[in-house]
């Protein structure tokens, strides 16, 4: 099976202080959904952030698609959810069409207006998370459920090939979760799009996770 991401002997700190992360390695391959899980403050939405070089390590190696990290471009296929916080979701009138769309900005043209066609793809992208209904209603005013399928539906605009996620489940209720993990498994499984994400709520979804990695005193372990 094609392996997507590669991380060897994996170091970080921040202004060369103590380890926060030290030697982590694990292969991710096409089609897994993994799981990262760890206590508050051990490192897991660091390694997120190295992962998408929004840090740089101090000691090892990322391959993506078996290409170092340092060289790698292709990051549209790569599609990152963040929590949902107060901050993350616009408090003006932006509606959920029009936030998916936004992802399609560089494909716009020169003149970055919304044609026909990307109001489409973001229509499908809107369909595959099942919020197509709500494609008008402005993003402030849905549930907490609802903004994170919108979160989903804007980083599946651009057909990625791995989907990175960061908590996702946090201030949504039950059901919501539930609705959430039947439609990360549903891409996994039928779009065979790579999942990654970091969560506190793996009995939930235990039985599609293909792998578990927890870190603890800096170190990562598959369980």
């Amino acid at each position: 099976m094609d392996k997507v991401i590669s991380i060897k002997d994996l170091s970080f700190s921040y202004n060369g202080n103590v380890n926060i992360l030290e030697n982590l390695c694990c292969d991710i391959y096409k089609k897994d959904f993994i799981a990262i899980i760890g206590a508050n403050g051990s490192g897991k939405s660091t390694l997120l952030k190295l992962i998408l070089r929004e840090l740089t390590f101090t000691k090892g190696k990322i391959e993506i698609d078996n290409i170092d990290i340092k060289n790698f471009k292709n990051w549209d296929k790569i599609g990152y959810v963040p929590q949902i916080t107060e901050g993350s979701i616009p408090t003006f009138p932006i509606t959920a069409l029009e936030i998916v769309t936004l992802n399609l900005y560089k494909k716009m043209g020169l003149f970055k207006f919304s044609k026909k066609t990307h109001i489409e793809i973001a229509k499908h992208a809107l369909s595959q998370v099942n919020m197509l209904d709500f494609a008008n209603c402005p993003v402030n005013k849905l549930s907490g459920g609802q903004k994170q399928r919108v979160m989903i539906a804007k980083a599946l605009i651009n057909e990625p090939k791995i989907l990175i996620f960061d908590e996702p489940t946090t201030g949504i209720d039950k059901e919501s979760k539930e609705t959430l993990f039947k439609i990360l498994t549903h891409l996994n499984k039928i779009h065979s799009i790579t999942i990654i994400l970091v969560t506190h709520e793996l009995e939930i979804m235990k039985k599609n996770i293909t792998k578990i990695f927890e870190i603890k005193d800096k170190k990562m372990r598959q369980l």
